[in-house]
């Protein structure tokens, strides 16, 4: 149900009716008018004006003083007694309507002041009489105790409305964010009206309470129109219960019942505690003038009738000059507890009107009426359609603080309310808009500023990185072109870095490069612009250097700047760094020429033994170029095949058979020429490519092996020498055994040759040697009598030959040491069981010698140079008379004693020559 109001705003039909309506009305009226007499009754109602209206207490006391003159007291304590009680009536009013620390202070005052008043009076005026003291003082002991009841009373009021009101306005303010909300969802448009409805009924019950008297005594009569109010608010929430639960829930729905439920029963209970407040003030006044009279009396009775007249003229020593007055307080709780009730007169006056004069006005007055109603409904719908418009366009002109005045009929009115709602949501939404577009701009720029960092920074050391770098590095090459300076470019890598992070972790090593990189900032100080390109690899840019030699004493300070210890986490680590130097404008003219000059610079110093500086030449970049050429060849020579093997035998001295085949690995290059080992295998172990040309020879080997041993050659057996990195691969031995089978060659057709540099690699190396053994596989050492040899490799490796290098064998026939050495060395072998390969015969001379030392093979150009595959049966046949002549030209010795070929051969593979 929508309650009444005076500002609601009325339709067009509402408009039409009270139009048709007062045609109606005022054509019956002239009808009636012509057949009856007019009486025409006035009604004047006055109303008196409330006690909450009149002033304050001591205000009224001093107005009604002259009407009605207060008791006079006799003496001078008597009469302070009286103001007294005057001024603590007054502070137990204030108190009563406003409670705040002055009010509380006010009323202790007054109270410390009655009890002083008292005791002085009591003490000194009174006369003892019958216990008179004590039946005074009793009776304002309970004068102060009917004080505390009436505080309570207005407090438990006041606590009473304060409830009433948190309650309603979180009903109101819920109510207005659910009607809010409502037109975010175009399906609860039903829902808004009746939530508008509520709305409505609860501003009516704010604006019933607002015209409610001034005294702030709450009745059941003052809160009628309220309680009229609070039933049309619960009846329209019963009558709209289906819609509400729809649009806002059951649970709001439910809430807002049990909050007007509440409401009413705090209002009851409001009216209640005004009814005790009510009577606690009445019984305030009784007692306030009965202990007034009774201070009267008995200082009249103690005194006599003249002294009392005296006393009335003469002043309070304490108040001189203070006009006599009625008790202000008393005046006040009279008035405030008598009501006046309002009075109405009539008066009747009959007027026997002309009928013709009346009709006239009549149709007058109906004209006017309907040119009103037309003239308004034309206004109450053009006027707020205008204003709407305007809105409107200034809305769309980007305005958001536009409000359209409410006004018209009610349709427009409810679209006012609507498009001013919208107006807001829209300010809200562009504020809120503006709001985020500003953070995220300033969100932007510090995420440029960071990003643009990032970019020109490394991140770990907090250096300039290979960009800023570059731009560095060409502004001083181009300041040095000007003055006609040095640029000096130092390229820096840490030694053995790969260690720390293998034992320390990968999160100590980061550490430990954060302080590389403070000490590089710390020796290059103001001089050198440091930087990181990146892993363990810093470069160090010189700009102004005066000379050439600057250059390379710049580097040894850097080199030695790092042979002090570094502390990294309590931890006290020496690192060195090898360092690779270019300077502008004698390796290079611009930043790339001269970085690429000092990283080659930088390998070289690497290889050299590292801890050390070494200058740019342009030997070093042909080098580069040309390890960077063989590389990339050798990347493409696998899937193109251009690797080959071919087969060099091994002679048996004491019966001129061959037993071994050696095959020698050859890259045939795009031009057509063939590239022996020592060309490539160097840069294929650096690049990490040795382990797929190993593999490939491994395979290759296996299937040459397969074909002679499963054709001519049935006794063929292989020899394979393999990279070291290779049998770091736990997989190996089963590869080896998976190649065996697929081809089905036996395992004793295979010798697995290894140089003794494989004792570097660790105990593991040894047990693939030892499994590759127990499976049948025969291993040789080659190289031996050189480098790493020792006698203790003898012992450790799983032999079945050794292998003695060229190296020892090419002065044999020159030195008595060298052939000593190798003899010693043939012996030694021979006394453990060993079987001897000599590889590199060239001459003569050394067949002669080492043919003496039988049993021994015989490897070199002199007895047989490598051939083909395909070449390798038809060779081993000639050898014998090869070997025999051979030996017919170094010795003399005659043809008859020379061993006839009976034996089968060997075949003996290997990668290496």
């Amino acid at each position: 149900m929508r309650t009444f109001s005076l500002n609601r705003r009325w339709g067009i039909l509402a408009h039409l009716a009270v139009a048709f309506a007062a045609v109606v009305a005022l054509a019956i009226a002239a009808n009636l008018l012509i057949e009856h007499e007019i009486s025409i009754v006035r009604t004047t109602r006055i109303v008196t004006v409330e006690a909450s209206a009149l002033p304050a207490p001591s205000d009224v006391g001093a107005r009604l003083a002259p009407a009605s003159p207060p008791p006079q007291i006799e003496t001078a304590s008597g009469k302070s007694l009286v103001a007294a009680l005057e001024h603590f009536v007054d502070a137990v009013r204030n108190r009563v309507d406003i409670h705040n620390d002055d009010s509380d202070g006010e009323l202790a005052a007054a109270v410390r002041e009655l009890e002083r008043e008292t005791q002085l009076y009591t003490s000194s005026a009174l006369q003892d009489t019958s216990g008179s003291r004590e039946k005074l003082l009793s009776r304002f002991a309970a004068f102060r105790a009917q004080k505390d009841e009436l505080v309570r009373a207005a407090d438990g009021r006041r606590s009473a409305l304060k409830e009433f009101w948190d309650r309603f306005d979180g009903l109101d303010a819920r109510t207005k964010v659910s009607l809010a909300g409502s037109w975010k969802i175009f399906g609860r448009v039903v829902a808004r009206k009746t939530l508008v409805d509520l709305n409505s009924s609860l501003d009516e019950i704010r604006r019933e309470f607002a015209s409610l008297p001034a005294s702030g005594f709450y009745d059941h009569d003052a809160l009628a129109p309220v309680t009229i109010s609070e039933t049309a608010l619960a009846q329209s929430l019963e009558t709209n219960e289906a819609a509400l639960t729809r649009s806002q829930g059951d649970t709001w729905v439910k809430q807002t019942r049990a909050d007007v439920a509440e409401l009413r029963a705090l209002q009851d209970r409001l009216i209640l505690m005004d009814a005790k407040r009510r009577d606690s003030e009445a019984r305030l006044a009784k007692i306030s003038q009965s202990l007034i009279t009774t201070v009267s009396d008995a200082t009249q009775s103690s005194t006599g009738p003249d002294a009392g007249r005296a006393a009335s003229n003469a002043p309070d020593k304490r108040d001189v000059g203070a006009p006599p007055r009625r008790s202000s307080a008393l005046s006040l709780l009279e008035i405030r507890s008598s009501p006046v009730a309002p009075m109405e007169s009539t008066t009747t006056s009959n007027q026997k009107p002309e009928r013709f004069g009346i009709i006239f006005w009549l149709s007058t007055g109906v004209v006017a009426v309907l040119l009103w109603i037309s003239i308004r409904t034309v206004m109450s719908v053009v006027g707020p359609v205008r204003r709407i418009r305007t809105a409107t366009l200034k809305i769309a002109a980007g305005e958001t603080n536009v409000r359209v005045n409410r006004g018209g009929i009610r349709e427009l009115d409810d679209l006012a309310i609507s498009f001013n709602q919208m107006a807001e949501q829209l300010a809200d939404a562009k504020a809120a808009a503006r709001s985020y577009q500003e953070q995220l701009e300033a969100k932007v720029k510090q995420r440029t500023r960071e990003l643009r960092h990032l970019a020109e920074h490394d991140p770990l050391t907090d250096l300039p990185n290979r960009r800023q770098l570059f731009a560095h590095l060409k502004a001083a090459v181009a300041r040095a072109a000007q003055s006609g300076s040095y640029v000096g470019v130092f390229f820096v890598d840490l030694d053995n870095f790969k260690n720390i992070n293998d034992s320390l972790g990968h999160a100590f090593g980061d550490r430990v490069l954060s302080a590389i990189a403070a000490r590089l900032l710390a020796t290059t100080d103001t001089t050198g612009y440091a930087a990181r390109l990146g892993g363990d690899e810093f470069t160090i840019v010189c700009g102004g250097i005066k000379s050439e030699k600057a250059v390379d004493s710049w580097g040894q300070n850097l080199v030695r700047a790092f042979q002090a210890p570094l502390e990294v986490d309590g931890r006290h680590l020496m690192i060195s760094i090898s360092v690779g130097a270019s300077m502008y404008p004698d390796h290079g003219v611009d930043a790339e020429a001269l970085l690429r000059a000092a990283d080659a610079a930088l390998f070289h110093a690497k290889a050299l033994g590292r801890s050390q500086l070494v200058v740019f030449n342009p030997a070093l970049l042909e080098t580069a170029s040309a390890k960077f050429t063989i590389e990339q060849g050798l990347r493409y020579a696998l899937e193109r095949d251009e690797f080959e093997l071919v087969f060099q035998p091994e002679v048996d001295a004491a019966t001129f058979q061959t037993h071994l085949v050696e095959a020698l690995l050859r890259w045939r290059l795009p031009d057509g020429r063939l590239a022996s080992p020592s060309e490539f295998l160097a840069v294929a172990e650096e690049s990490g490519l040795i382990l797929e040309i190993s593999d490939w020879v491994l395979r290759t080997a296996i299937e040459t092996a397969a074909r002679w041993h499963h054709g001519a050659w049935p006794e063929a057996r292989v020899a394979i020498n393999l990279s070291s990195r290779q049998l770091l691969d736990a997989r190996f031995v089963d590869r080896v055994a998976g190649l065996l089978d697929e081809h089905r060659l036996p395992a004793r057709c295979i010798e697995i040759e290894l140089t003794e540099n494989v004792l570097q690699t660790g105990a593991a190396t040894i047990d693939v040697l030892r499994q590759l053994r127990s499976r049948g596989v025969v291993i040789a050492l080659d190289d031996f009598g050189i480098g790493y040899s020792s006698l203790a490799s003898l012992e450790q490796l799983p032999l079945t030959r050794v292998k003695l290098d060229r190296a020892l064998i090419a002065s044999i026939h020159t030195s008595s040491r060298s052939a000593a050495v190798a003899k010693a060395l043939v012996g030694l072998c021979h006394s453990i069981g060993l079987a001897v390969t000599a590889e590199g015969i060239e001459c003569l001379e050394q067949l002669a010698l080492l043919s003496h030392l039988t049993p021994i093979y015989l490897q070199g150009y002199l007895l047989a140079c490598p051939v083909q595959a395909e070449n390798v049966l038809s060779l081993i046949a000639a050898l014998p008379d090869h070997m025999a002549s051979l030996l017919l030209k170094s010795s003399g010795m005659p043809a008859s004693q020379l061993p006839s070929p009976d034996r089968p051969a060997l075949l003996r593979v290997t990668s290496r020559r």
